[in-house]
């Protein structure tokens, strides 16, 4: 299936965003958002799932819509944001400053009868909050975030375990009412196994995970908003949290040649992957080989056995042996995650990744998010309907929405998606859409925009080919239908600008203005090197575009992928309902 292309532009992708956001959250329901898209009844219709809704997808609209405003540059959906925020802080309670449920969850989930939190809600809180303290030029607004934060930061050291060099949390959801003793800590025998995770047998681990959250499904996502609070405000007591959370998440996790060792139930590619992207920028203020190499073999693992050429990441390492008859599909929460962690990996050093990220971002990441969508025909489709995820007409009419879902469904993220279709009806959720990976979307673009032209000591470094404007320089990608980029510097001095590593360098021309100059390389090979341009310079680069076919088993089935350059131009099997690549 052939089609035709424009330049990629994520602000695009960010204002669709705002969009879907926008019209999914129930704003009666103390702005709880719809946990997924039912495609699989008629009409289709949000719905709710409460105890994910609240408090954890709550606080992923929030940072959500701060992201998806960074990208495009506007303040669209600021309305919503603020409300967000308002609710959010009525609430901050407890001893920890934790964010927890509100009165009006209990109606429909009996385990909020008593307020809790749960920590990976905190975690949206805490990223939402130092995104906005970061961009805010406002003392005042930046006065409150930085309290949130702070008093988060405490909680966190209060409510965690410390054994060792391991940060580590008791394994249940804290009431408001709950306070923990000073000399609460783990039974001997469970504190035990901890002098030695890295011999761990699932007996082991089943048993500490009685006593102990598991590290990156629970709160392995702390680590990145963390470090980003150390690196904006300074605070040692973030950065000390993140380490030793980064120790327990690395020696939680065990491989071998052949099959992965879910220890501490890390077997969830969207938790580890996210925790990978945290443990790799606490590592470059605490430096630690060990970490940086754990990181690296397992982002090989994944883009050779769990993912694609193209970004679709399966959502679990392995088919769960409870549900064989459920094909892989892909969280796209993975699929961000994934991007967020190669940019830290390539960040590290590993310059190959940025290739990656880049083929991610193109393709699966923004591709997966519909422009458009049509009637969709259920007529001679077999769903995977267990009674796990079986959608019927006894959802209480307070928890679902079905009007006008095919306009407001736009802008939406496939989670449970198939490689060639943001619906599956064979994957875990058969023809729903989880809507936390559309909130999650924003965060992916916004890792991607602000890394595509980066200033360094020795230069402007422009890491993507990717449509952009910025505070260094404005970049014109013409990719798939030319090789060209076209950079106009705002700034003065050197210039990076980084070819995908299937062009034959002496294949690449640039110019200055209409000037062509000889094309010189850095150490690496990997960068264009241009010296002293002036402020307002226009560098062009041309390079011949790769025609090039990938054939690749994912989910049970082979797909056939048609490139042009770094873009996918073609997929067999199409997609049938919503395809991502039609």
């Amino acid at each position: 299936m052939k089609n035709k292309l424009d330049a990629l532009d994520l602000r695009e992708n960010a204002l669709r965003s705002i969009c879907f956001l926008e019209s999914s959250v129930n704003v009666k329901m103390n702005y709880m958002p719809y946990f997924r898209i039912n495609f699989a009844v008629t009409p289709p219709r949000f719905e709710h799932v409460v105890h994910f809704d609240d408090p954890e997808n709550i606080a992923r609209w929030y940072y959500g819509l701060t992201c998806a405003q960074m990208v495009s540059g506007t303040r669209r959906g600021e309305r919503l944001r603020r409300g967000i925020e308002r609710e959010i802080a009525r609430r901050l309670a407890g001893p920890f400053g934790f964010m927890y449920t509100s009165k009006q969850t209990a109606r429909f989930c009996p385990e909020a009868k008593e307020p809790y939190t749960w920590l990976w809600g905190d975690r949206s809180a805490l990223q939402a909050w130092v995104l906005e303290y970061m961009r805010s030029a406002d003392a005042k607004a930046r006065g409150r975030y930085a309290k949130w934060i702070r008093n988060m930061v405490g909680g966190l050291q209060k409510f965690s375990i410390r054994i060792g060099k391991y940060v580590l949390f008791p394994a249940y959801k804290p009431r408001l009412s709950y306070k923990k003793p000073s000399h609460w800590k783990l039974p001997v025998d469970a504190e035990g196994i901890l002098s030695d995770m890295q011999s761990f047998d699932q007996g082991k681990a089943e048993h500490l995970q009685q006593h102990l959250m598991p590290p990156s499904d629970s709160f392995g996502g702390m680590i990145f908003p963390l470090v980003q609070w150390y690196e904006a405000g300074g605070d040692k007591r973030a950065l000390d949290l993140a380490v030793g959370i980064s120790n327990s998440v690395v020696d939680f996790y065990t491989a071998s040649d052949n099959k992965r060792n879910p220890v501490g139930c890390m077997s969830n590619n969207h938790g580890t992957l996210n925790s990978m992207a945290g443990v790799l920028a606490a590592a470059r203020h605490v430096p630690s080989r060990r970490h940086v190499s754990w990181a690296r073999m397992l982002f090989e693992f994944y883009s050779s056995r769990c993912g694609s050429s193209f970004g679709w990441i399966m959502e679990n390492e392995s088919v769960d042996p409870q549900r064989p008859l459920e094909r892989p599909s892909c969280e796209g929460c993975a699929a961000i995650d994934f991007v967020s962690a190669g940019i830290e990996l390539a960040k590290a050093g590993f310059l190959e990744c940025w290739d990656i990220v880049e083929r991610s971002a193109r393709n699966y990441l923004t591709r997966a998010q519909p422009k458009h969508i049509g009637p969709i025909s259920l007529e001679g489709v077999t769903l995977n309907l267990t009674e796990e995820n079986r959608r019927n007409d006894s959802v209480p009419p307070e928890l679902y929405d079905d009007r006008d879902i095919a306009r407001r469904a736009v802008g939406c993220m496939a989670g449970w998606g198939a490689p060639n279709d943001v619906l599956d009806p064979r994957g875990k959720g058969a023809m729903c859409v989880q809507n936390c990976c559309s909130s999650h979307l924003p965060f992916g673009l916004y890792r991607v925009w602000e890394h595509i032209a980066v200033m360094k000591p020795a230069g402007l470094y422009v890491n993507f080919l990717l449509n952009h404007t910025g505070r260094w320089c404005d970049v014109r990608d013409y990719q798939p239908g030319e090789g060209r980029v076209d950079i106009k510097m705002k700034t003065s001095g050197y210039l990076y600008v980084r070819m995908p590593e299937w062009v034959a360098k002496d294949k690449v021309r640039v110019k200055i203005g209409k000037a062509g100059v000889d094309c010189a390389w850095d150490e690496s090979k990997r960068y264009v090197a241009i010296k002293n341009l002036g402020r307002g310079a226009k560098v062009t680069i041309t390079y011949p575009l790769r025609r090039w076919k990938v054939k690749e088993l994912l989910g049970g089935t082979v797909y056939t992928t048609d490139w042009i350059g770094d873009t996918v131009v073609g997929i067999d099997p199409p997609g049938r309902f919503i395809p991502v690549f039609g």
